[in-house]
């Protein structure tokens, strides 16, 4: 199936509303070759997907190529499909896979895990609230320029947990890591974000 060009703006994120009803319904009705219901889905994720890939790793081709390779497998093989109980999870995972192997093929990036690194910490409410509660253009940016300054894979669990709402569960599901690890990675990244703007919030 041949897709429309794809929309973005990299400083939007889709906000869920009924997400696993609403999710469940798009998926039923894809399976039974619904077009609307695919151009539903895409349109939801497509914007939340070309950030997280930004993300990983700034390619603007790349992440606009490899949506769309997902997509089109979704349509492609649409009468095969499963149920699928997390239809978000299953997208960000799906094209977290696709995205690491087109980076792999074209050696620009050698994903390891560093296990070493992950201790007890907690993210704590507090911390949270701060991250979710930026809302003028002057703490958005400085919150972005200290995202860039987070490692890969911190910058990873942030984008997953606050800007598109996983759970723990589902990010060290993708992310390949335990819960534990993930609740490492944010409070160590919340940290370094609430070094970098000090002097901005407080």
């Amino acid at each position: 199936m041949s897709l429309s060009p794809i929309p973005y703006s990299p400083d939007k994120f889709d906000k869920p509303a009924d997400q696993l009803v609403n999710d469940q319904v798009l998926w039923q009705s894809i399976r039974k070759g619904n077009q609307l219901a695919f151009t539903s889905l895409y349109k939801k994720y497509v914007n939340a997907l070309y950030n997280y890939g930004m993300h990983i790793q700034v390619d603007h081709d790349g992440v606009i190529d490899t949506i769309q390779e997902l997509f089109v497998n979704i349509w492609s093989r649409r009468d095969s499909m499963s149920e699928v109980d997390k239809v978000k999870y299953y997208v960000f995972k799906s094209f977290r896979n696709l995205y690491f192997q087109r980076i792999s093929k074209e050696n620009k990036l050698v994903h390891q895990l560093d296990f070493t690194e992950y201790s007890e910490f907690r993210v704590e409410s507090y911390e949270q609230e701060l991250i979710l509660s930026q809302s003028n253009e002057l703490q958005i940016k400085s919150l972005q320029n200290a995202i860039n300054d987070l490692t890969k894979r911190q910058k990873e669990a942030v984008i997953l947990r606050f800007y598109n709402e996983l759970s723990f569960q589902e990010i060290g599901s993708l992310m390949s890591i335990s819960v534990d690890g993930v609740h490492n990675l944010l409070s160590k990244a919340i940290a370094i974000l609430r070094k970098n703007m000090k002097n901005t919030f407080f």
